[in-house]
């Protein structure tokens, strides 16, 4: 195949890159590495900075489209409390010099690394933090053994988890964390931002473009813009595009899809 790949950022690495960036998770970066000097090893034009439009690929007179677009945050801050940020601007405040100390309230939904390394490293810049979770559960979604260790780390750094509990904005800088069994609400006062580590949306806007038009290049849809979930489906459904394209419906394809 002759390939172009397009990234609307600076650097290739999505959202793997900007976990990597997060103190005690670097290695992850190895993958995101291995794979950028894989591809461009292979050959072929890789376009760094370049937003692709639907206009742009159909001028382009592509056979096949991959759109790996991501995701985005989805849930809107609420009016008249403290600061909401995302996890990319929590990462990006991590990087800041100076930043990071106060108090902070993380919101986590999913029971992923996400929310608990940001929590982490909040706590060892010397920031307050509260992690605030509406299962029962902290961490869920981490393994056995990992979430031990996770334990142990927060009770060291005065993290405060919140389970069974979502946030309420009470105004100004305080947050009322809210639950269902009986009993007060949890004040926290002096809040200097929520870090809101929601489940995403699929940013699929390119892709629904492409579809609605007739007669356009075959278009393959995987990671987060198909349905956010974790690097392995991610890496999974683009290799899967990859290897078989044009050619979905063989033998070989199915056998892989089989095998996972």
């Amino acid at each position: 195949h002759r390939v172009t790949l397009a990234e609307a950022a600076d650097d290739l690495g999505g959202q793997v890159r900007v976990a990597a960036r997060v103190p005690g998770r670097e290695r992850l970066g190895l993958l995101t590495r291995d794979l950028a000097a894989e591809a461009l090893a292979a050959g072929g034009p890789v376009l760094l900075g370049h937003r692709v439009t639907a206009a742009g690929v159909r001028a382009g007179g592509y056979d096949d489209v991959v759109v790996a677009t991501g995701s985005r945050p989805a849930r809107p801050a609420p009016p008249g409390g403290p600061p909401v940020l995302d996890l990319w601007q929590a990462v990006d405040l991590l990087d800041a010099p100076g930043a990071g100390t106060g108090a902070y309230v993380v919101l986590d939904d999913d029971g992923t690394w996400a929310a608990s390394s940001v929590a982490e490293a909040l706590a060892r810049r010397g920031a307050r933090v509260h992690l605030v979770s509406p299962t029962a559960s902290l961490a869920a979604r981490i393994t056995t053994y990992s979430r031990l260790a996770l334990l142990r780390r927060f009770t060291e750094l005065g993290v405060v988890v919140h389970p069974l509990r979502t946030p309420r904005v009470v105004g100004g800088d305080t947050i009322a964390l809210t639950g269902p069994l009986a009993g007060a609400d949890v004040p926290v006062h002096g809040v200097t931002a929520v870090v809101d580590a929601a489940a995403p949306a699929a940013d699929d806007t390119l892709f629904r473009h492409l579809d609605a038009a007739p007669d356009g290049p075959r278009i393959h849809l995987v990671g987060d813009a198909n349905a956010p979930r974790t690097t392995l489906e991610a890496v999974y459904e683009g290799r899967f595009a990859g290897a078989f394209l044009g050619r979905h419906d063989s033998p070989d394809a199915a056998a892989v899809a089989l095998a996972y």
